[in-house]
Parts: structure tokens; C-alpha cells; sequence
């Protein structure tokens, strides 16, 4: 199902992040307007050093595309001519990431999971200027390890 674009009334298919007129964010989906909380224990390793995995839930995915626009475009050509980072682009893989997280949190809840381990990114163009970002990991229920204090 398509969104309408607050800013300029653009209609934009659902999955896109950014208006598809005027490059507006999505209302709800740009971590600037709106914080992404991870509120599960979440990493890249297979385990957990401080808690222990109960039960496995089965893999969990997230995506998230966004366009790039003429001025980010400008900016990063100007960028690769002199040389340096290219901090708008950076801005929106930070977001991008973000979102695909947090939608792989929600789909591990959904599973009745509590925590995501071996989560793994990928990225990718679609088509000339749209960036797609997907996350996958694997939902798990854990609990803390229990630590004893002698002394």
C-alpha cells in the first residue's frame, strides 16, 4: 500500500523510505524525527557472553530502502573529487541500519524472542540511486547468566 508524502502530497510505494518527489522522509521511519530503541539484547556473535540462550525462534529479517537525492548526489561526487567522507551518505546508512534493526526486533517479538544473535548486513543499489539495506539474524529467548561473587 502506497504512503502520501506530508510534505508534498507525492504518492510512494510502501517499503520506501523516502518520498520519491521531493526525498522527504517517511513519517515514522527517519531515525532523526522519531529515536529507534532496541530495547533486546542484540549482536553479531552466535552467543551471548552475559546471558544464556533458552530457545531458538528461527531466522528474523529487516529491510529498508532509501533514495538518494540530487543535493546528497553533489555532495559525494564533490566528496570523491577532493577527497574525504562523505557524511550525508554516512547519515543515511546510520539511518538505514537503524530501521532495519529495529523491524528485525520487531519480527524476533513477534516469534516470542527476547534477543537476536548472529545478525548479519547487507547492502546493495536498487536500481541507480536507491540504497537497500537488510539486516538477518536469528531469534532467540535468553536469560542472564548468574554471576557469583566470592570474596
Amino acid at each position: 500500500m502506497p504512503w502520501n508524502c506530508p510534505s508534498c502530497g507525492g504518492t510512494t510505494e510502501l517499503g520506501y523510505n523516502v518520498c520519491r518527489k521531493c526525498g522527504a522522509a517517511r513519517p515514522g521511519s527517519d531515525p532523526d524525527q522519531v529515536a529507534v530503541q532496541l530495547v533486546m539484547p542484540m549482536t553479531t556473535t552466535p552467543t551471548f557472553e552475559t546471558h544464556t540462550i533458552e530457545a531458538y525462534h528461527g531466522p528474523v529479517f529487516g529491510e529498508t530502502i532509501y533514495g538518494a537525492n540530487v543535493l546528497r548526489d553533489i555532495s559525494a561526487a564533490f566528496t570523491d573529487v577532493v577527497g574525504g567522507r562523505s557524511g550525508a551518505y554516512e547519515k543515511v546508512l546510520i539511518r538505514g541500519r537503524n530501521m532495519a534493526m529495529s523491524e528485525m526486533s520487531e519480527r524476533a517479538t513477534q516469534l516470542g524472542a527476547n534477543a537476536v544473535v548472529g545478525i548479519r548486513f547487507d547492502y546493495s543499489t536498487v536500481g541507480r540511486t536507491m540504497l537497500m539495506i537488510c539486516s538477518s539474524g536469528t531469534a532467540v529467548t535468553v536469560t542472564p547468566r548468574q554471576t557469583g561473587h566470592t570474596g
